[in-house]
């Protein structure tokens, strides 16, 4: 009889797996000189993929903005405790029934990062029962890297390769750039890595999102944007998709204030925008799109959760993952 722990243990990736990996595969050069008509399917894939599909996010009214892309690194940013954990974790949850994911977080331990996932999936007060039955659901679905000590870049390219070659994974999340044992003002390390990102992505034909902490400024009200994201502009200069995730605190503030003219009118403002700050591919949207936030769940929607009733543009298009 297999115990939580055992079940949680599968999911997870440790140094012992990847161990050597990446230094005995195969890294011998194929890039070749080859003549346009070697790419007729290609760029067939092309109009039909990177201009035109592209995953849906979970939201209503976002097609037109922006679509996840295999072959493409994200960069996801914001102000510290502004969300942009929470909304990839739900982005991935949404993505798990038709894409194997792998989350390497050194900022949340894997309990953490699947306790969150069970909250986003809607039980607010889960039985073990029903925790054990949502984390052996995951199991083919998603892994979780276990990184042992200090992590390194080198450790994090192998588990990309390792787990797209040898386990179908498509998408993965790094969270955060801090924790991959480059230096803050470590610009070429930073670059480096960035390109080796890119370079994976493009290469294994998966999805990349990588965490970056924005840099702190005089306070969190003002509009981001591409250029807050701490350390090297390469980082956004190479990837291929910027999103910033901003928490609307000026809402909150007035909400929790005890008297404020504009309490009934911020009731209807969105929780958070997500800045489409740069997206190099795909239609070329740079912009922004608002959500609702529940704040027990952890859950980004159209639907207003302050709200008992809402317009069809606020349709609640959301559903439970299993």
């Amino acid at each position: 009889m297999t115990t939580l722990n055992d079940d949680v243990n599968k999911l997870i990736i440790g140094d012992k797996d990847i161990d050597n990996y990446f230094a005995s595969r195969d890294n011998e050069e194929h890039f070749k000189v080859k003549k346009p008509s070697n790419y007729v399917e290609d760029v067939q894939n092309y109009f039909k993929n990177d201009m035109y599909g592209g995953i849906s996010l979970p939201f209503d009214y976002t097609d037109d903005k922006f679509k996840i892309r295999f072959g493409e690194t994200s960069i996801i940013t914001g102000y510290s405790g502004h969300g942009k954990t929470a909304w990839l974790s739900y982005i991935i949850l949404k993505l798990l029934n038709e894409n194997k994911s792998l989350i390497a977080s050194f900022e949340m331990l894997p309990k953490a990062s699947l306790g969150r996932m069970l909250l986003q999936n809607g039980a607010k007060n889960p039985t073990d029962n029903a925790i054990k039955s949502f984390v052996e659901g995951l199991d083919e679905k998603l892994y979780l890297y276990d990184a042992e000590g200090e992590t390194s870049v080198e450790k994090i390219i192998s588990v990309i390769f390792y787990s797209a070659e040898k386990l179908g994974v498509k998408i993965f999340c790094i969270d955060s750039l801090m924790k991959c044992g480059i230096n803050e003002d470590d610009y070429n390390k930073q670059k480096k890595f960035i390109n080796q990102l890119c370079v994976a992505s493009r290469d294994l034909n998966i999805k990349i999102f990588l965490v970056c902490h924005s840099r702190k400024t005089f306070n969190e009200h003002g509009e981001p944007n591409k250029f807050d994201v701490l350390g090297s502009s390469n980082i956004t200069n190479l990837a291929d998709n910027c999103i910033t995730v901003f928490r609307n605190k000026a809402k909150e503030e007035i909400l929790n204030a005890e008297r404020h003219d504009k309490k009934e009118e911020a009731a209807n403002w969105y929780d958070a925008q997500i800045y489409i700050n740069k997206q190099r591919h795909g239609n070329g949207f740079e912009g922004k799109f608002g959500l609702y936030f529940d704040k027990e769940t952890f859950r980004f929607s159209t639907k207003n959760y302050n709200k008992n009733t809402f317009n069809a543009r606020n349709a609640y298009k959301d559903k439970d993952f299993f």
